[in-house]
């Protein structure tokens, strides 16, 4: 088996922001993909702490190459701006990225898996993580992680606001 040099895989400025939350705008976060030789790129986004195992929040393929996968990725099967991509089905059953939103008090470490891939995938648009997996065989030139841990507050934990 050929080795496979690392991606190195970003995440916003290493975490989620309230933006990407359900706490928030419920926006994809910005991904960082350094070392990418690889023509293109596979993501999924899991919860690594849901009680199910690793359940999926965001199912994208067929990115072309890039250094940078923007914040807030339309939440359509098949899309070409910001950059062009394909999405499937997350753990809820929607297209697209959908925004952590652990018990309140509840810290939750969100893996973000990058592989770089070598041809475009023959993968339906709203396939699920399973399927991609199952695509991805075989194809993956590359890999990257970044895990992040995200908390949703507890009203103990909300800072007051003046009247």
């Amino acid at each position: 088996m050929p080795r496979r040099k690392g991606l190195e895989v970003t995440v916003e400025s290493g975490g989620l922001d309230v933006d990407q939350t359900c706490e928030g705008m419920k926006y994809s976060p910005r991904i960082a993909i350094g070392n990418l030789r690889a023509p293109f790129l596979a993501v999924l986004m899991e919860d690594a702490d849901h009680p199910t195992g690793n359940f999926p929040h965001w199912v994208l393929w067929n990115v072309e190459r890039t250094e940078l996968i923007p914040r807030n990725i339309p939440k359509r099967e098949e899309f070409s701006q910001p950059i062009r991509g394909v999405q499937g089905r997350n753990g809820f059953g929607r297209i697209g990225y959908d925004a952590p939103c652990p018990p309140q008090g509840d810290k939750r470490c969100y893996r973000f898996r990058v592989f770089g891939v070598s041809e475009e995938l023959d993968l339906r648009p709203g396939g699920t993580s399973r399927d991609l997996e199952d695509a991805l065989e075989g194809r993956i030139l590359q890999y990257g992680e970044a895990i992040v841990t995200y908390e949703r507050p507890t009203m103990k934990n909300v800072p007051a606001t003046a009247p």
